[in-house]
């Protein structure tokens, strides 16, 4: 069974609700060929394409839409693989419609943007079941001789390790966990994001173009950020974010109050079906989700599936729902799979069962109150209103910081919340030793942390081959210099990237 729903111009089916909450199989099905045709005709191939300037890797949304149009699917992703190494993942995990490319469509204020997100996974799925081989089809330049170790194999280290094979360095990524992805892999569900099928799918296009990945492999414990150094001509940190804000809360102690960030990579860091197997949580039946983000969605609705969809999940936001920082589609997904909320509401207390573990919580209600001198409106309780909730699981996801743990142990300039500190040029405080992505800043989208590893790649190449003076921006290289305009016109690079 299938239910209805609109993005662009045609439905995109969903799996039903009742069936798809007891499973982790994905829940937005993809376009048939007919409808990705007719959905990229669509584009009006604007002049001025403020859909390439919305999105933070420079897809080309208009070559992605003209190849695709004429069934042309091989341009298509040549097209828009020259900026994005990870097509699938971003295809299905970037909130299209939230201030990226969808958002800028021009036809959204006449009726329905394209649908991007849509498209995109159409093409990056059909090079999957259409590749000839497993050989990269990028450019790589000649060998450097320039060796470079990057630390974390999450989006930012990844699309910052496939730039820089592609200037012809020697590429090594150390992960500290067993499998590389990094959120990708641990942190978004697998309803969201097959993440065997195509995330490891486009990590190993990256291995075949010459990057190795380490795994189980932890820097500033395996193996010091100093003799790192003295075997790679530069490095450049891409950890993340990791260190989970926890509740200051009378009980946030007891059992059964959890980070949601630990959950959700206890659950599926090996693998979901390996979770499966042997489960560590037993969540109960009544489960509260603090929260007012993706994560706390994402949190929701793993913890619905692993009740089989026969537990009772409530998310509880001091946010108003004008308010929330999540994707609406996602949001939507999870009332529809009976996920409950409340809004303007805060956890007081937990209360014990008498054996260390939370059997309920007292509740706050909050209102906004008047505006301050600066026109920001508190949230405040409201004296008298509070109530209780029983609950037999409590996950808190509240928000994180970057992964401090590499920048305590080197001695590495920091920054708020820990963050490692960097210049204009991606540079740390230690010589050779560049940063990037979620750990310079805190938590953000995946191609977001890709765009910023890019960015650190592009860097630690100028710094390798002394060419800081002759900076290109990748607005220059790809909206301008690869640009869909130079495509028709048969002048478009197709030599090795320009440095």
């Amino acid at each position: 069974m299938v239910e209805p729903n609109r993005v662009g111009g045609f439905p995109f089916r969903k799996a039903d609700a009742e069936e798809r909450k007891t499973n982790f199989s994905e829940v937005q099905l993809p376009y048939s060929e007919k409808e990705v045709m007719q959905e990229a005709e669509r584009c009006l191939l604007c002049g001025t394409p403020v859909c390439i300037d919305a999105c933070p890797v420079l897809l080309d949304v208009r070559g992605m839409n003209e190849a695709v149009a004429r069934r042309d699917f091989k341009t298509a992703y040549e097209r828009i693989r020259e900026t994005n190494p990870l097509l699938g993942v971003t295809a299905r995990c970037c909130p299209q419609l939230q201030g990226l490319c969808e958002d800028a469509c021009v036809l959204k204020w006449s009726g329905q943007p394209i649908g991007i997100g849509l498209i995109q996974r159409y093409v990056a799925d059909w090079e999957r079941k259409h590749r000839e081989s497993s050989t990269s089809s990028v450019s790589i330049a000649s060998d450097t001789g320039k060796k470079v170790a990057i630390i974390g194999a999450g989006p930012a280290g990844l699309a910052a390790a496939d730039l820089l094979r592609r200037y012809g360095h020697k590429v090594t990524i150390y992960e500290a966990l067993p499998t590389p992805g990094g959120t990708a892999w641990y942190g978004v569900p697998d309803y969201h994001l097959p993440k065997e099928d195509v995330l490891l799918d486009e990590i190993k296009k990256i291995k075949d173009m010459g990057v190795v990945i380490l795994t189980n492999t932890a820097i500033g414990k395996d193996i010091t950020l100093s003799q790192l150094l003295d075997e790679n001509n530069a490095v450049l940190i891409t950890t993340g974010s990791k260190d989970a804000r926890g509740l200051d809360t009378p009980g946030a102690s007891l059992q059964g109050v959890i980070s949601g960030y630990d959950f959700l990579e206890t659950v599926f860091i090996n693998g979901v079906n390996n979770y499966l197997k042997n489960p560590k949580y037993n969540l109960g039946s009544e489960i509260i989700v603090i929260g007012g983000g993706d994560t706390s969605l994402d949190c929701a609705r793993t913890a619905l599936r692993l009740t089989k969809g026969k537990g009772t999940v409530t998310v509880l936001s001091r946010q108003p729902e004008t308010e929330l920082h999540v994707d609406p589609i996602m949001l939507q997904e999870a009332k529809e799979e009976g996920v409950k909320f409340k809004f303007l509401v805060q956890a007081k207390s937990f209360e014990d069962d008498g054996n260390g573990h939370v059997r309920a919580a007292v509740i706050d209600n909050m209102r906004e109150a008047a505006p301050d001198q600066s026109g920001k409106r508190k949230i405040e309780p409201i004296p008298g209103r509070e109530f209780k909730m029983q609950c037999s699981t409590v996950l808190v996801a509240i928000g994180r910081g970057p992964d401090s743990f590499l920048q305590k142990k080197a001695g590495l300039k920091t920054g708020k919340r820990n963050s490692i500190a960097i210049d204009e040029n991606h540079r740390t405080s230690m010589q050779g030793v560049f940063a990037a992505g979620d750990v310079t800043s805190g938590e953000t989208l995946i191609v977001k942390a890709m765009e910023k590893g890019r960015d650190g790649a592009q860097r630690v190449h100028e710094y390798l081959m002394h060419l800081e003076a002759n900076h290109m921006s990748f607005y220059e290289k790809y909206y301008k210099d690869k640009s869909y305009e130079a495509m028709m016109e048969g002048r478009e690079d197709e030599g090795p990237l320009p440095d």
